[in-house]
Parts: structure tokens; C-alpha cells; sequence
């Protein structure tokens, strides 16, 4: 299986019925590389969705949150995976052991029996509780393996929002701070000095950006920059580059650096100030110094090495616009941002949307063959068709195990 480019857009939501006539809320817990095209398939909009979303007259559904910056889908479904199971997750139960021996009286500790040598310890139930999903979140948010991530946590609902905030202030342990908690949709905003404070808010699920329409100028500007290697020197080191050699290019328009990957890397990772750190997460330029994301440097080379057709299909589309005399979008975007309103132009809707299928519906990295087996997955297949040029098909996640919905 060839590698594919780092996919536009990956995020696990946290979903909740707004249907009547229940004593409480359900809560469902999925993946998707569309936000948008997924809320609409649980709610019976378009086709697609899980089976258990569409029983007991729980629709409508609401997305209340979303986890985004996931690299790959299997990024994404181990993350959801570890969500929707946190007494089975290997990243989970030993912190949650802790936590759990924590909040415990002394004496409690002293007269209760010891298990038996050898015996294995009752499995601890699934919470379903809203509460109990964002405390696991946050525990996860925690753990060794997904605190070194670039991830953003993105709340749509007030209420949700306040629940979260209030178990941060109780709970002992304290999210990394370049994970950001973003308050969207209708939560308040963050006051200064605090997390989340002046993030791009983007209003609501549906203006999620899950296409390389924002970073296009930067994808045309590496592009452009590698192909014509011959002659530049790595902004670093000094040593002429090699046609075959895996460079790094400043996203800032106005900036011209180039620099070996691994020289970049090495700069980045010596003013961290995490020493057992092997991937960067940001660092400044070495050019033009402005702060820049590693996940988008790796993203913009995944693409100039992996994705070069699906590019000039992209650059294709966008030299039909000018020619017709449609306004062109920003060349450069600063850092990594999310459009006001989703692109609208049919063409570059169908473009940019096959690509975005092309890298999203499968991750180059394999999984174990019986994954899908331990995931219990219930996804529906998608109907032997022939689909209109514009139809987009892109495989969501329907686990359901230990998903409430009761």
C-alpha cells in the first residue's frame, strides 16, 4: 500500500440526543474526517451513520464537542477506542488506578481485603454519565502516550463546556497547555491570559474546514520551492541540497527558508523544553522567526512527496477559477486556521473533496488483523452505485461497544 498525505482534517466527537421522552440524554462517541457530512448521516439527513443512532427516536443529535488535530484515522481511532473504553485501555487503567487510590479515605484503604493472589480483579463497568465521559477525556488528555500530541479540544455546547471547566478545577491533574480548549458555538468567551483565549472560533459544526483550501497557498509555494532544489542551501547547516533530499518550508508567504528535515527537527527539539521529546510540536522559524507548527510542516511534505497528483488536479482547478475570473482565496493562511464559512465553488468543492477522500479513507499505517474484530465494528457499508462526480465517500468509525446510549 503506497503512503498517503496527512489527511486536511481528523477528529472523535462526542455526540448527544436531544430527542424527547427519555430520562436522559444518550451519548455516542465516533470518529470522522467530516464533521459536517457525519452529523447529517446520525441524524438521518443522508445516508450512512451508525445503526444504533437511528433506534428509540433519539434523533436529533448534536455534536457537543470535538477532539481535532489527529494526524491519521488511526490516530483518531485509537483515541476513540481509549474514550469509549477507559476500563479496558492500556493508557487508562493504570492512571485511573491512581487516580481512583487517591480520592480514597486512609481508612477505607486499611480495611478493605486484599484480593486473593493470583486472582484477576472484578472489570470496572463503563461509566455513561456525561460527566464520566469528560472526566475520562480529560485523564486521557493526560496520558504519556496522547499528551504529546497537537490536539485541540473544541466545545459547541455551554453546558458541556461549564461541566468540563468545573472538573478541571477539582481534579488534580492538569491538561498540557499546547493542548487547547477552544469554547465555540455558544460557550463564553475565554478571558485573556487564560486557554483558548483569542482561538479561531469557527460558530458551529458546519463550518468545520475539512480541505486543504486553507493551506493551499502554502502547498503551491513548496511545491514550487522543491522542485527547483538546484542551487539552494539549507538556511541551517549551508550544505547544498540534493533533488532527493526530505526539505522543510516556512509556511509565512513572505519568507523563503528551506531547511533539511532533520536539521529543522534537531533546531526545534534542543529549545524544547522537554528533553524525552522525540517529535517537535512547534518551534520558530530560523529565518523569519515566527512560530511555526511542526504537524503543518509535515503535512505541506507529506503532500509535496506523497500527494503530487492530487495536487495538480488541485492546482488545475484553481487556474480554471482565475481564467473565469473568480476571486482567488487568501495565498497564505498564518498558522494553521479555520475558514469563516465553508468553501462554496462546485469545482473546487469536487476537487479538493476527492482529494480529501484519497488520503482520508484509509491510513498508510496497517492495523492488526483482528482489530476490527476487537472493535466490534458496525459500520454500513456504502451502496454498489454508481455515485455523481461530486458524491464523496469517506469511512467513519462506528464502534459501539461501551458507547451510551441508555
Amino acid at each position: 500500500m503506497d503512503p498517503k498525505p496527512i489527511p486536511p482534517y481528523y477528529c472523535c466527537y462526542l455526540l448527544r440526543s436531544t430527542g424527547g421522552g427519555f430520562q436522559r440524554p444518550a451519548l455516542y462517541i465516533g470518529s470522522t474526517p467530516d464533521p459536517p457530512r457525519r452529523l447529517a448521516q446520525h441524524n438521518g439527513v443522508s445516508k450512512g451513520g451508525a445503526k444504533r443512532t437511528a433506534r428509540d427516536g433519539r434523533r436529533p443529535w448534536e455534536m457537543v464537542l470535538l477532539v481535532e488535530g489527529f494526524a491519521s484515522r488511526v490516530g483518531a481511532l485509537q483515541f476513540e477506542w481509549a474514550w469509549q473504553h477507559p476500563a479496558a485501555s492500556r493508557h487508562l487503567v493504570p492512571d485511573m488506578q491512581d487516580q481512583n487510590e487517591a480520592v480514597e479515605d486512609d481508612d477505607q484503604n486499611k480495611s478493605r481485603k486484599k484480593p486473593k493472589e493470583g486472582r484477576k480483579p472484578p472489570a470496572r463497568r463503563t461509566r455513561l454519565s456525561l460527566q464520566a465521559h469528560l472526566e475520562d477525556l480529560h485523564l486521557l488528555l493526560r496520558t504519556r502516550y496522547f499528551a504529546a500530541w497537537p490536539l485541540t479540544v473544541r466545545f459547541f455546547a455551554a453546558d458541556v463546556h461549564r461541566v468540563w471547566k468545573g472538573w478541571c478545577d477539582r481534579v488534580d491533574g492538569v491538561v498540557p497547555r499546547h493542548i487547547t480548549v477552544v469554547g465555540d458555538g455558544d460557550c463564553e468567551e475565554a478571558p485573556l491570559g487564560q486557554q483558548g483565549a483569542g482561538k479561531s472560533k469557527v460558530g458551529g459544526v458546519k463550518n468545520i474546514q475539512t480541505d486543504y483550501a486553507h493551506i493551499y497557498g502554502y502547498l503551491e509555494k513548496g511545491m514550487d520551492l522543491a522542485e527547483n532544489l538546484a542551487g539552494l542551501h539549507c538556511h541551517l547547516c549551508e550544505i547544498q541540497f540534493n533533488q532527493e533530499d526530505l526539505v522543510t518550508v516556512c509556511p509565512q508567504a513572505s519568507c523563503k527558508c528551506v531547511t533539511h528535515l532533520i536539521c529543522l527537527s534537531t533546531k526545534f527539539l534542543d529549545r524544547a523544553s522537554d528533553e524525552d521529546r522525540f517529535v517537535p510540536l512547534e518551534g520558530n522559524c530560523p529565518a523569519c522567526n515566527e512560530t511555526v507548527p511542526w504537524q503543518l510542516l509535515m503535512q505541506e511534505l507529506s503532500i509535496r512527496t506523497r500527494g503530487r497528483v492530487m495536487f495538480q488536479a488541485m492546482r488545475r482547478k484553481e487556474k480554471r477559477k482565475a481564467q473565469k475570473g473568480t476571486k482567488k482565496g487568501s495565498n497564505m493562511p498564518e498558522g494553521v486556521q479555520y475558514s469563516a464559512a465553508p468553501v462554496t465553488d462546485s469545482e473546487t468543492v469536487l476537487d479538493l473533496s476527492q482529494a480529501h477522500a484519497h488520503v482520508s479513507d484509509e491510513d498508510n499505517l496497517s492495523l492488526d488483523d483482528n482489530w476490527a474484530e476487537l472493535l466490534n465494528s458496525e459500520s454500513e457499508p456504502e451502496t454498489k452505485t454508481n455515485p455523481p462526480r461530486v458524491e464523496i465517500v469517506i469511512e467513519d468509525s462506528d464502534l459501539d461497544d461501551a458507547i451510551s446510549l441508555g
